[in-house]
């Protein structure tokens, strides 16, 4: 039956809404924690907090470069903050709204994903492609699922742009341009993603040179050609231009980037450390994207498992490999090889990751491992579709599989819909303690302004992101500390903002100590504790600090005052520590420290 007359083939026309309707199964869960996160009320604090601050930015001071790393310098380029803050401004200016904004990209990645698997296999690899993504879906949750968080909005775009140039080596040559934009997108968010972007190059070109033509890449006809290298140059330019001036005539971001990473530091994980971590992620059935725990030490960092759980997922991949390329099923084949490029891409990105491997580093690896799987599952069912030769048999069998992934699909987004509704934002506890003092200290700064906002003592950094937000938010422009201008924009350096004010935010004994500053001005301040108690507490603490001193403990004494551990395991088996009274401080302690905010005079560095 041709093309044109499709629609009039009642079996496609039912391909058609079934796949519509898997579709929309996965979408949904992802759409209703967007939906739901728009009926919390939510203080971002933290990367979350800076990351809203930057979304708001866009028209405005627009960043021309990505989220802030950890190591002094961002990704490389903003389209991060540019594609939040369409739905962000759709869905009402308000913190609120960039958990809905980062739920609706994912909802349009599942919907492009479903798309490009309609047109590589139709009905049967949009069901497997659903069921494989809503299984990942029920590992994310409600809270990764519109998390805005770079580690995690990015993990969706990833399969799709797996898809996508699994597509243009099949020579879905309009597949281009998307993928550009798919690529910069990725590579513009997380740097951490380049080595599976790269060998996801190199895996086109060698399909394409094991092919002798790379005529296969692009149309045949010269002007449909023009315009596919017309289209995707443009969509590259656009998206990297700014990154380009911001090199050029901004911060330089990608010269501190290039820096960093030429110039000896500390030693990465290595691949010894990223075999273990790709046993534990490939491993199947008890793997982490399917909702198993991942495994981590006392410091929180992965352990991976032992390389035996590779045998399975390895010799399962090149036994497929073989059936593939001896019954000469290609495609299925080929979207094999793409695979196991992003998954030597992950390899290597996880061995060049410094610092303690926390889970969510590299949790690429559960999108990695789910199209690992996926695409042998998709060589199995093309080896039997191929061998069933008459039609109704194979809609027969189409339908049965159809229904299969029905099942799995409803099965894994229900538990999801089910607690969104019980799913509070990140970082719930800052809130509380941002509500203790936030609006006495927007009231008394209404109308000033530069202000430098400094955290000190026991007090995380997440509650001075907080604040300076919500100033940001009431018209009231914060300046950054050095170290902080990779988080906030040069926009708001000193060099561009001179503070008239220095706002403080401290903590625990350090309050006092603010307060008998005649240059401090107290402006508000939380406490979990009622005055009588904070009252005994600092009599009990003093007495512990006696005992603890006597005891030839100096560094648990400290730590009473500064935050930090230790006390509750080492502090009762002291000669002359009385264990009842480390309990009573100790119960006291857990409850959390009394923060106070105090504006005083500029400071200077």
């Amino acid at each position: 039956m041709s093309t044109a007359r499709w629609w009039r083939d009642p079996w496609a026309i039912a391909s058609v809404i079934v796949a519509v309707i898997l579709t929309a199964i996965v979408i949904w869960p992802i759409l209703d924690a967007g939906r739901a996160a728009l009926d919390l009320v939510w203080r971002p604090s933290g990367d979350w907090a800076v990351l809203t601050l930057r979304v708001e930015d866009v028209g405005r001071n627009t960043p021309l470069v990505g989220p802030y790393s950890r190591f002094g310098w961002n990704h490389p380029g903003p389209l991060i903050y540019w594609l939040l803050a369409i739905p962000y401004h759709l869905f009402g200016d308000r913190p609120e709204a960039i958990l809905a904004a980062a739920a609706t990209l994912n909802a349009v990645s599942v919907a492009a994903l479903s798309a490009v698997a309609w047109r590589r296999g139709r009905l049967p690899l949009v069901a497997l492609t659903m069921a494989a993504t809503a299984i990942l879906i029920h590992a994310m949750g409600p809270a990764m699922i519109r998390d805005p968080w770079n580690p995690f909005i990015t993990l969706l775009p990833l399969a799709l742009t797996v898809f996508l140039v699994w597509s243009v080596i099949e020579s879905d040559f309009w597949m281009w341009p998307p993928l550009a934009f798919l690529v910069s997108f990725e590579l513009q968010s997380h740097i951490g993603y380049l080595p599976m972007l790269a060998m996801l190059g190199v895996s086109v070109f060698a399909i394409a040179w094991r092919r002798k033509s790379f005529n296969t890449l692009l149309p045949t006809s010269t002007k449909q050609r023009w315009w596919v290298l017309g289209l995707s140059s443009a969509v590259v330019i656009g998206c990297w231009l700014p990154v380009f001036l911001d090199q050029v005539a901004g911060t330089g971001n990608l010269g501190a980037i290039a820096r960093y990473f030429l110039s000896p530091g500390d030693s990465p994980a290595g691949f010894g450390t990223a075999f273990h971590v790709a046993a534990d992620q490939l491993r199947f059935p008890s793997a982490p994207w399917l909702g198993r725990r991942e495994l981590t030490g006392l410091d929180g960092a992965l352990l991976g498992s032992g390389l035996a759980a590779l045998v399975v997922p390895i010799l399962s991949m090149a036994g497929s490999l073989w059936l593939a390329a001896r019954t000469r099923v290609l495609a299925p084949l080929r979207f094999q090889l793409v695979v196991i490029a992003t998954a030597l891409g992950g390899l290597i990105a996880t061995a060049r990751v410094t610092g303690l491997l926390f889970d969510w580093v590299v949790r690429w690896w559960w999108v990695i491992a789910s199209l690992w799987w996926l695409s042998i599952v998709w060589v199995l069912w093309s080896v039997l579709c191929k061998r069933i030769t008459t039609q109704p048999m194979q809609r027969i069998t189409t339908g049965i599989l159809a229904v299969g992934a029905a099942i799995v699909t409803l099965a894994a987004t229900g538990p999801v819909i089910s607690s969104t509704s019980s799913t509070l934002p990140p970082s719930p506890s800052t809130s509380v303690v941002l509500d203790g003092f936030l609006q006495q200290t927007l009231d008394a700064l209404q109308g000033s302004g530069p202000l430098l906002v400094v955290t000190t003592g026991s007090v995380r950094g997440d509650y001075g992101d907080a604040l300076r937000l919500q100033l940001e938010r009431t018209g009231i422009r914060v300046v950054a500390e050095p170290n902080m201008i990779s988080h906030l924009g040069p926009q708001r350096s000193e060099s561009s903002r001179t503070p008239v004010g220095t706002l403080w935010i401290v903590s625990a004994d350090q309050i006092t100590q603010f307060k008998a500053d005649q240059s401090m001005k107290f402006l508000g301040g939380w406490d979990p504790l009622t005055r009588d108690e904070r009252d005994q507490f600092f009599i009990d603490q003093s007495l512990l600090q006696d005992q603890l001193i006597a005891a030839g403990r100096v560094d648990l004494a400290e730590a009473l005052t500064n935050g930090s551990g230790g006390v509750d395991t080492e502090a009762k088996t002291l000669d002359g520590v009385d264990p009842t009274l480390v309990d009573r401080v100790e119960a006291l302690r857990r409850k959390g420290d009394p923060v106070a905010v105090f504006l005083g005079p500029p400071r200077t560095f």
